[in-house]
């Protein structure tokens, strides 16, 4: 079996931990100020604005209809395929009132119509406005996600572990989901549904990083229990290690191929999910793990 980190390596990971708190630290602060100073660049499925589902006879070049109308409409602009390769849901945000509305339905009819010649004659399918009500509550039902998912984790890790493992599960998860957020508004990512479901993603790989370190931090204390608990827990890191970082380094070779090949509608996606594994595994390693020796050894001292 292929190691990257041969046996035996003996990386101090709990012995640094007040370098990576102290990073963090940093780096949290830095993606809050983000968050509150600049907040998050909404996509028409939060914001609200216009969508309408197009249908063309032959395929047509998806990236060049983007910029096409994100120029000709004068708003930002996603695309969707839906079923066929000719078949095309476009948002565009903006578009409040029935002036907008069709306005903006009719510049997107006359410059298919125009530029477009290739993929044949263009049927408007639908046109729907997309009210600020709707991204309002889509905003509330997506932070209840990420709620009800880290409550979920916490009942999940606590039955399978122990309180204090959970505790720095949520903890250090909560980390990750805010440098990520950080990345995201740093990199101007469009914030909508499929960058939430990348979010989602990044916490349950997070989590299942942390799961294996923590299995085997239980089952070193049991084995040598006479081992200090510092030593035993960088042990067991150590032995993860070659585990943790293949794993990652995989996963990220086959996301970066989406962020290259996938084009602009999966970008988003993949660029959360390039940030969150990166994040994710350096707080598995250097963040989770020393927050559980922190409260062991708080809590001896009591």
């Amino acid at each position: 079996m292929f190691e990257l980190i041969k046996t035996g390596t003996k990386f101090d990971f709990i012995g640094k931990s007040r370098i990576y708190f102290t990073v963090s630290l940093v780096l949290c602060f830095l993606g809050l100020v983000l968050i509150f100073a600049k907040g998050f660049n909404y996509g028409v499925d939060f914001s609200g604005g216009t969508s309408v589902q197009v249908t063309f006879e032959k395929p047509v070049d998806i990236d060049k209809m983007r910029t096409t109308l994100s120029q000709d409409v004068g708003a930002s602009v996603s695309i969707q395929t839906l079923g066929s390769d000719n078949s095309f849901r476009i948002k565009v945000d903006q578009g409040s009132g029935d002036e907008n509305l069709k306005k903006i339905s009719d510049t997107i009819s006359n410059t298919l119509k125009a530029k477009f010649s290739e993929g044949g004659n263009v049927t408007i399918d639908s046109v729907e406005q997309v009210g600020p009500q709707v991204g309002k509550d889509l905003k509330r039902q997506a932070l209840l996600a990420v709620l009800y998912a880290v409550i979920g984790i916490l009942i999940y890790v606590a039955i399978r572990f122990e309180l204090m493992s959970a505790t720095s599960s949520i903890i250090a998860l909560i980390h990750d989901i805010i440098l990520t957020l950080g990345v995201v508004i740093a990199l101007n990512v469009t914030f909508d549904l499929t960058v939430l479901a990348a979010l989602l993603t990044v916490v349950g790989y997070s989590l299942n990083d942390k799961i294996v370190i923590f299995d085997r931090i239980r089952e070193r204390a049991r084995m040598d229990e006479h081992i200090p608990l510092m030593e035993s827990m960088n042990i067991s890191i150590n032995e993860t290690l070659s585990r943790t970082i293949l794993t990652s380094t995989s996963t990220l070779l086959a996301v970066i191929s989406l962020a290259i090949f996938g084009g602009e509608v999966i970008k988003g996606f993949a660029i959360v999910m390039i940030a969150g594994i990166i994040i994710g595994t350096y707080s598995s390693i250097g963040i989770a793990s020393s927050l559980v020796y922190a409260i062991k050894t708080r809590k001896g001292k009591k």
